[in-house]
């Protein structure tokens, strides 16, 4: 959605949206227009950045990697013993190796 048409799209509940009276669900004033920006956000598409200092919109660069079938199974008992997800301890190994790696240089 772009800053015109969400502009277009305030205008209009603000101004010529007619809601009923005694409606219980219906939001108004600051309420509808938090819940409206945060919809706004949400429905950019994608899954939300990694990065603490994203912006909104912006993606966390993505890699790939091919292992072993046997890595990859060790890989998934591992997160599910742990209770994590796979990125995470790939990410988490990652950055293992190299700290490790640095020192060693």
């Amino acid at each position: 959605m772009s800053e015109k048409d969400y502009d277009a799209a305030a205008e209009w509940a603000e101004h010529d949206m007619q809601l009923p009276e005694q409606s219980k669900s219906a939001l108004r004033g600051e309420a509808a227009a938090a819940f409206g920006k945060d919809l706004v956000e949400r429905s950019r598409g994608g899954r939300p950045s990694i990065e603490p200092e994203a912006g909104p919109g912006e993606a966390s660069p993505v890699r790939q990697v091919r292992l072993p079938r046997a890595i990859d199974n060790d890989l998934v008992v591992f997160a599910e013993q742990n209770h994590r997800n796979l990125s995470e301890v790939m990410r988490e190994a990652i950055v293992e190796y190299l700290t490790a790696h640095r020192q060693a240089s």
